[in-house]
């Protein structure tokens, strides 16, 4: 008799520790979009997303706190936290650099207790009552400026319930000081980010004719322009003088501000040196150049012909825009 009464009251004892449980919820969770991304851009494209948390322990529970850890493992397209990387299928098929941040100053990357070399947002709550303890937390996300590789297209990464879950660690007397192993509620997102065509005039240098006698026929002279448009764009350069002519036939007038000389002195935008070069103009198609971006700044040639300079002495000049088509 002894012997029973003795394991009825170890059973007993027992009872208060097996029922430690605690029950925690994730609400709000949505997917984290970039909109859209220029990746000439000179500045990072970043964005946010924030979800909420509740955790309640049961009824006749002891338990005073419990740790709650929210792990974001690797990306599926790169395989690690470290970089983290969305897809494009293509055609041709392209990746995106991203982080994901715990911090608004984009400096502590927001990792999983099952990823080594990571950190995650560990927050420790009280459970004194049975009233839900909540609160929210916030995802930071950055894609670095200047990927200039990549391609135009929806790019996306996902996070499945195995990347994306909260475990959670319970303490009699106090919450603990690391993340447990018993799992909570997942929260699965994906990434998203439209890579946009664009281009962009890098440099745009003056044509200087120089000074010439009055006498000299077939002048000529060039400098060059940039141009750089994001990888696999087409694109068309055209150029337009202020007379607004598609052909690339220009006039110039004084620049000195002297208004008793009305002349205008014709010049017509070319492709090459000398007469025979290909008229440069603005009809896409017909005398514009053609090219196809590569995320680099591409350089090409201006060449300007002055069939005469027998016009009143001045000095000369003209506006031209370059109209870049993509």
């Amino acid at each position: 008799m002894r012997l029973i009464h003795l394991a009825l009251l170890f059973g007993l004892l027992l009872c208060p520790l097996a029922g430690k449980a605690v029950v925690c919820t994730v609400s709000g969770v949505q997917n984290i979009s970039f909109g859209n991304v220029n990746p000439l851009a000179t500045s990072d494209t970043n964005t946010s997303m924030t979800f909420n948390y509740s955790c309640t322990k049961e009824l006749a529970d002891v338990l005073a706190g419990v740790t709650i850890c929210f792990n974001i493992g690797a990306s599926a397209v790169s395989g690690q936290v470290i970089p983290r990387r969305m897809s494009f299928a293509g055609p041709p098929a392209g990746t995106l650099d991203y982080q994901l941040y715990q911090n608004p100053a984009y400096t502590t990357v927001w990792g999983s207790q099952y990823q080594s070399g990571t950190t995650v947002p560990a927050i420790q709550l009280n459970l004194l009552n049975l009233t839900p303890v909540t609160g929210s937390v916030t995802v930071y996300a950055k894609v670095p400026a200047r990927q200039t590789s990549a391609i135009p297209g929806n790019h996306q990464d996902t996070y499945t319930a195995a990347t994306a879950s909260m475990t959670m660690n319970v303490g009699l007397l106090a919450p603990p000081t690391n993340c447990g192993t018993m799992q909570g509620p997942t929260f699965p997102f994906t990434v998203t980010a439209a890579v946009t065509k664009f281009c962009n005039v890098t440099t745009a240098s003056n044509i200087n004719l120089g000074s010439v006698p009055a006498t000299q026929t077939n002048i000529n002279a060039s400098n060059s322009i940039g141009v750089a448009c994001t990888s696999n764009t087409p694109y068309t350069i055209g150029l337009a003088p202020s007379n607004n002519s598609s052909t690339g036939s220009g006039v110039m007038k004084s620049s000195t501000g002297n208004a008793s000389n009305s002349d205008r002195v014709p010049y017509q935008l070319r492709t090459a040196a000398g007469t025979s070069g290909a008229p440069w103009g603005n009809t896409t198609g017909t005398n514009t150049v053609a090219g196809t971006g590569n995320g680099q700044a591409a350089t090409y040639t201006v060449w300007a012909t002055v069939p005469s300079a027998n016009y009143t002495p001045d000095t000369y000049a003209d506006t031209v825009t370059i109209n870049v088509t993509y």
